[in-house]
């Protein structure tokens, strides 16, 4: 019995890595207590201004590649300590990007904690190309945690499993 759940276990976790077509490597943030997977050969870290706390972006595959796929969480402390009333808050905010459409929202509980999700698109105010972000947004007694997923909105089918990987990989 004990070798069967073995195996079931080895079997649901090489399902689960290959879901996306890409393996992810756990990074552990332990200033902001947080852990997120992050596809394998992808750089991360934290930038030198510390403007976010953790991004991690898809490197160049061939001279004519044009990398947007990225990862960043966002991490700060907000007065409102009621999650939808923060979220309703963030969304006013994001909703100022050129040319905004919010596709979908919801909720979703990822290792027991819940989060508000989205997906919308917006013109990329630097090249004008069509960007989907998939923004994951968590508020725990007024610490807020936006974990964003950003590519072509043309790209955004096929790295949509990858980035519900992502996103299930978000430990807090």
């Amino acid at each position: 019995m004990k070798c069967l759940f073995v195996i079931f276990f080895y079997l649901f976790q090489t399902i689960c890595n290959n879901l996306s077509g890409q393996d992810l490597v756990l990074i552990r943030d332990t200033i902001n207590n947080f852990v997120v997977g992050v596809p394998e050969g992808w750089v991360y870290g934290v930038p030198k201004d510390k403007s976010i706390a953790f991004v991690a972006f898809r490197p160049k595959q061939s001279e004519l590649d044009i990398p947007r796929e990225n990862i960043n969480i966002n991490i700060f402390n907000d007065i409102e300590i009621d999650t939808e009333k923060s979220f309703n808050k963030f969304l006013k905010v994001i909703c100022r990007a050129n040319e905004f459409k919010l596709l979908d929202q919801g909720e979703k509980i990822i290792n027991n904690r819940k989060f508000n999700y989205l997906v919308e698109t917006h013109k990329n105010t630097l090249s004008q190309d069509d960007m989907t972000n998939y923004v994951f947004f968590s508020n725990n007694n007024g610490k807020i945690l936006v974990l964003t997923m950003v590519t072509f909105t043309v790209n955004f089918d096929k790295y949509k499993d990858l980035f519900d990987a992502i996103s299930l990989s978000l430990k807090i």
